[in-house]
């Protein structure tokens, strides 16, 4: 009889020691599937927002060039899509911190928004934005190295590299 008392509490060991193995298992396979839903979720908003900048294609190709000069009216409409890639940006590096967002994503949106921002009207509105503490720190603190790191380089910006970007 205590054999078989052995036994059991051996067999009742590796089903809980299965068991946890399984959680495991399941665990991980939840959190690949919650990073998919957000890549694909991220990915779905970055293209309205480019839709919504594809609407209104002159305001926010004169934005990269003069936005200081802007109607008021025309610089609100290309100020909303940047101020929108801006959040999303941050929103994305925040994730990458909680390994919930892959860096080439991140990565990729950080440096389309960087470009922007390199532009003559960019600057301008990333300086004031920027010293309003407007976005958050994570977003400020990246763009504002990757800026400091650029200053000295020879990359042609955004709109030289993207025709279809330059004013008409």
């Amino acid at each position: 009889m205590e054999q078989l008392a052995i036994w059991g509490e051996f067999l009742g060991g590796i089903g809980v020691i299965a068991s946890l193995l399984f959680l495991g298992l399941q665990t991980r396979t939840a959190n690949i599937l919650a990073l998919a839903a957000s890549q694909r979720e991220m990915r779905h908003i970055w293209q309205e927002n480019l839709f919504y900048l594809g609407d209104k294609s002159s305001e926010y190709r004169e934005f990269m060039e003069d936005f200081e000069n802007m109607e008021p009216d025309r610089q609100l409409k290309a100020a909303h899509g940047v101020v929108a890639m801006g959040n999303m940006v941050d929103t994305m590096l925040k994730l990458r911190k909680l390994n919930l967002e892959t860096d080439d994503t991140t990565n990729m949106l950080l440096s389309a928004f960087t470009g922007i921002v390199k532009t003559p009207g960019g600057q301008l509105f990333w300086q004031q934005m920027n010293s309003a503490g407007f976005w958050g720190d994570d977003l400020r603190n990246e763009v504002n190295k990757a800026l400091a790191d650029s200053s000295d380089s020879n990359a042609p910006s955004i709109n030289e590299a993207l025709s279809f970007l330059r004013p008409r």
